[in-house]
């Protein structure tokens, strides 16, 4: 995990990062309990995920990927923390460049984003409010450390 001076390090050097906005949210979130960034765009939906859902007749809501505040406490949350499930830091903030390595699954509802020990959620058209507006997004939803070695190998996820 990183440690809040490492947050501050990475939101010092490169202020305008996708990686920085992700550790300023952390950083909030670790010390406020809520932060107020806004939903910000973490880079262009993949070509795989484009020509899959083009294929299968799924909505992208947008060109973009997104994440939020809202969605990145999620993924922290006690329940998931007591369960060991929390995702660390450097896999979230690490995420936005290191999805396009990762195995890319669909269940029927969800993209998700897989590298073996984590699974990210993205949800193709997520209602969202982004300055008191209203609209739907490509959007992240939440990660979670994956426990079952095998949970990609049934017949509920169609590899892309």
């Amino acid at each position: 995990m990183y440690s809040s001076y490492l947050c501050i390090l990475i939101m010092e050097t490169s202020e305008k990062t996708i990686e920085s906005q992700i550790a300023a949210v952390l950083s909030d979130i670790r010390q406020k309990g809520y932060s107020p960034i806004q939903p910000f765009a973490i880079g262009k939906v993949e070509e795989r995920m484009m020509l899959f859902a083009q294929t299968n007749t799924i909505t992208l809501a947008s060109d973009e990927l997104y994440m939020s505040a809202k969605q990145l406490q999620h993924c922290m949350r006690a329940s998931k923390a007591t369960k060991g499930l929390v995702v660390s830091d450097a896999e979230l903030i690490g995420f936005p460049q290191n999805r396009f390595q990762m195995d890319l699954y669909y269940d029927g509802e969800c993209f998700i984003y897989t590298d073996g020990q984590s699974k990210f959620i993205i949800h193709p058209n997520y209602q969202m409010k982004v300055s008191r507006e209203v609209v739907k997004l490509v959007n992240f939803i939440t990660a979670t450390r994956r426990i079952d070695k095998k949970e990609f190998n049934g017949k509920r996820y169609i590899k892309i």
